[in-house]
């Protein structure tokens, strides 16, 4: 029950930050995401380089923010992707994704009424989530591939030849895919 309560309130918790309006509701929020992080013993320098990493795509959303809705509407939306980006990551480090399969199993059981399988769904979600660190590692060892090769790993390069990293990466996934098709017959799933 306590794995329940806590991913529904990390779903309000998230939910919550995108609407509020103002800077210094967010400054609290600033300051509960820091007790949370200190809290779940979290290290300050990994909470940073995971925002770091994803720094791209917050200024990317922010810029387009405010080219369309004006620069205090994009501002407040890079500063939430941040705190959210920053929940997340506490959220991920202390808890399993055991929990999370529990958690969804659970929370999706009256679903059982319309003739839907919980089980299945958190074990849907599970391997997805699984996936993310396979694909992440898949996608380094293509660019180690493709630098020892002599390609120029730059975003320009990328773009025009992106069949270099799709192909090999369309090829893994597949085959990681016929993996965990084969893992999971084993073990008496039926698909």
């Amino acid at each position: 029950m306590k794995a329940i309560i806590q991913f529904l309130l990390f779903i309000a918790y998230t939910i919550l930050i995108f609407f509020i309006k103002e800077y210094f509701l967010l400054g609290i929020v600033f300051i509960i995401n820091i007790i949370l992080m200190l809290l779940s013993k979290q290290r300050i320098v990994n909470v940073i380089n995971a925002i770091l990493k994803l720094m791209p795509f917050i200024l990317f959303t922010t810029a387009i923010n405010i080219a369309i809705s004006g620069v205090n509407f994009g501002i407040l939306i890079g500063i939430r992707l941040i705190l959210v980006c920053n929940i997340t990551y506490i959220f991920a480090k202390s808890f399993s994704i055991q929990k999370l399969q529990y958690t969804i199993e659970k929370l999706f059981k009256p679903l059982k009424i319309v003739n839907i399988n919980s089980k299945e769904i958190s074990v849907m979600v599970s391997i997805g989530v699984c996936f993310i660190p396979i694909l992440q590692k898949e996608m380094q060892n293509i660019k180690y591939s493709l630098k020892a090769k002599g390609f120029d790993y730059r975003l320009k390069n990328i773009l025009k030849k992106p069949n270099y990293i799709l192909v090999p990466l369309t090829t893994s996934i597949i085959k990681r895919i016929g993996e965990i098709e084969n893992s999971l017959l084993s073990k008496g799933y039926i698909l």
